[in-house]
């Protein structure tokens, strides 16, 4: 696990030179490398869990998880070195006595913290990716909890060796290993009449044992259903908010060190995030029209299998031409627009592709969006597009309306169990003068 210190000296020394530590900084040339650092460290166990096979859009998750985390990782590393630079007086520590006294942070978060974390991370994607397997059979097999079998299991990790439960039973969603720092257990698929299934109310209590300690609590949480390496409560993240989805700023506080910290971490994450998957998208040959925009930071690419639908709509328009109208204009305004390939196993229309890492289809709207809406909720996407090929279509209240009737409307067609997976309505309008008008809902 390498880790260059002279990364963490510098941000020291830029610190020193400007009198303390604000989030702001966080940006700066000086400091934005120990972010950096941190996730090229904690990022090597990550990849370790990575397979060609593993969905992209689970690779990314766990990248931005890690990068946010290494962000406040870092934020709360320098935080103490700004506090170490005053002496019980208030008075500015001398250079060489103030770096001597930062070697303790040093170790603490650079050697100690990062070797327990390193293993989290190893441990974790492991998990998530095997998650992702198991999934793939559902229920099919049986999932049984496995200590390492040695004299270091703990004994509340012990009390939970071979309990054997479904996959899609509640226990797995909180106590889906690791289940501590530095813990080694796993799970393993088992033919469902080869074991005796377990009490599930017994399993929960020795679940709720297991991690009952106040610091044991954040990992009540399973990696693989949630796509994250590190618990949205680990005491590094802003209260309440965990890896940052893009919505922390309904609740943002200006007056907020963690906040306005956020919103920077948040933005490099991004940027770092859309090239690393332009590289990769560029060596992939299954995706053509690779583009990547440093000043909007924008990012496209079509999967060869993508399909492009040809017949005529309302407008003398091919539909499939919608699609390309409105990732363009999304591209152009900083989105990332991955257009996958669209070819089932079961023949079912598949969703677009991917907005900003969220599941998305793109619907041309000819007519009311309501039904476009609902459609897209069938295929379950995080992002409904609506394109507006004519800007006198466009209402946004109607559209507002519209996704508030949604669940009346599916109600109404008798779906059972109706669910709304659609989070966001991303609306492009293309206006008199040919520009694009995007408006989020």
């Amino acid at each position: 696990m390498p880790f260059n210190r002279d990364v963490f000296d510098r941000a020291v020394r830029e610190i020193f030179a400007k009198g303390g530590f604000t989030p702001e900084m966080l940006a700066d040339p000086a400091v934005r490398p120990l972010i950096e650092e941190t996730y090229n460290a904690l990022d090597g166990a990550v990849n370790t869990a990575i397979r060609t096979e593993t969905p992209p859009e689970l690779t990314a998750a766990l990248q931005n998880n890690t990068f946010i985390f290494s962000g406040f990782k870092t934020y709360h590393s320098l935080s103490e070195v700004g506090l170490a630079l005053t002496d019980a007086d208030g008075k500015v520590k001398p250079f060489d006595v103030f770096r001597r006294d930062v070697e303790a942070i040093d170790k603490k978060y650079n050697t100690n913290y990062l070797y327990a974390e390193y293993n989290h991370a190893l441990h974790t994607s492991q998990m998530a990716v095997k998650w992702h397997d198991i999934m793939a059979d559902g229920d099919r097999y049986n999932l049984q909890y496995r200590t390492a079998g040695d004299e270091r299991v703990r004994s509340e990790h012990a009390a939970l060796d071979n309990t054997t439960l479904p996959p899609s039973d509640e226990f797995w969603k909180f106590y889906l290993p690791p289940n501590g720092w530095n813990c080694r257990c796993t799970v393993e698929q088992v033919l469902r009449d080869d074991y005796p299934m377990s009490d599930p109310a017994a399993a929960k209590a020795a679940g709720d044992a297991c991690t009952d300690a106040p610091k044991s609590r954040i990992f009540r949480y399973n990696a693989g259903q949630e796509m994250t390496v590190f618990p949205k409560k680990h005491p590094y993240l802003p209260k309440g908010c965990g890896n940052c989805n893009g919505k922390l700023r309904l609740a943002y506080d200006p007056n907020s060190d963690k906040c306005r910290a956020c919103t920077i971490i948040s933005k490099i994450a991004v940027d770092c995030g859309r090239k690393r998957e332009y590289e990769c998208l560029k060596k992939d040959p299954n995706y053509i029209g690779v583009e990547y925009n440093s000043v909007t930071g924008g990012l496209r690419a079509t999967h060869i299998d993508h399909n492009f639908d040809s017949c005529v709509g309302r407008f003398g328009i091919q539909r499939g031409e919608y699609e390309k109208f409105a990732s363009d204009a999304l591209f152009s305004k900083g989105y990332s627009v991955i257009l996958k390939s669209e070819k089932a196993p079961d023949g079912k229309k598949c969703p677009d592709g991917y907005l900003n890492g969220n599941l998305m289809d793109i619907k041309g709207i000819e007519g009311n969006p309501l039904y476009s809406l609902m459609r897209a909720n069938k295929q379950e996407v995080r992002t409904a597009v609506l394109y507006f090929h004519n800007m006198d279509m466009y209402s946004r209240d109607n559209v507002k309306n519209n996704i508030d009737y949604l669940p009346t409307l599916l109600k109404k067609n008798k779906v059972k169990n109706p669910i709304i997976h659609i989070e966001t309505v991303v609306c492009v309008v293309r206006q008199s003068d040919g520009s694009y008008l995007i408006d989020e809902i």
